[in-house]
């Protein structure tokens, strides 16, 4: 149980024990677990707070326990959830793909291949020549994970990558003419994937203006 690292141990645990189950454990067909600072029981099974686990019944305990938790303890959100996740992908061809196909479908791809990014983009007021533009992207490609998630959503208004991966974005990159270019800071149009960039002079004040552009700045995608 990935999510409940420690419970899962301890389920295990109790598979593997070699003791006595009913006499070291003292444990029944009855879990609590805390709800909002309260603690909540419940029972797995009919009559199962008299009932002790045993060496002999231990596998039927775990296997009420995880469904509860993955399943029917969460039975009421998780309906909300199915119907409001129909309303708007109803599709019979959604049960033809993999879980991982439809997490790609609906969170996008989780890999950021920048260089794919970049071939795809277009320049208004700069080529790919540009020394500003040679900055940006020596820049961008140096940038750890989490500041590309946060250029991608500074630029695009989500941190989400297209099923069809970055080369089927359209990004492009506007020159933006100031007076004082040094002191400005990038911008950007969410709505149509432009980010808008003064012509800095060097690597190192680009790097430190976009850092803080994409650093403090709010977008609306879904995080």
């Amino acid at each position: 149980m990935d999510t409940m690292p420690d419970l899962g141990r301890g389920l295990k645990e109790l598979l593997d024990y070699e003791g006595d189950v009913e006499e070291d454990l003292c444990q029944t067909f009855q879990i609590s677990y805390t709800v909002f600072g309260e603690v909540v029981t419940h029972t797995l099974k009919p009559k199962g707070d008299r009932i002790p686990v045993t060496k002999e019944n231990r596998q039927e305990y775990v296997n009420l326990y995880v469904d509860y938790l993955l399943n029917k303890s969460i039975y009421q959100q998780f309906a909300s959830f199915y119907h409001g996740f129909h309303s708007v992908c109803a599709s019979n061809a959604l049960i033809m793909l993999r879980p991982e196909e439809v997490e790609m479908l609906v969170c996008g791809n989780p890999e950021l291949d920048m260089d794919a990014l970049r071939k795809v983009t277009v320049y208004d007021g700069y080529t790919k020549d540009d020394s500003v533009i040679r900055y940006f992207w020596d820049v961008v490609m140096a940038f750890s994970l989490d500041l590309k998630k946060k250029l991608l959503l500074f630029a695009t208004g989500s941190d989400r990558v297209p099923i069809g991966g970055m080369g089927e974005m359209e990004f492009k990159i506007i020159r933006m003419e100031v007076a004082h270019s040094t002191s400005m800071l990038p911008m950007s149009h969410t709505c149509f994937n432009q980010l808008c960039l003064p012509p800095y002079k060097n690597r190192k004040v680009l790097k430190q203006k976009l850092t803080i552009a994409i650093s403090y700045a709010e977008g609306f995608g879904i995080e």
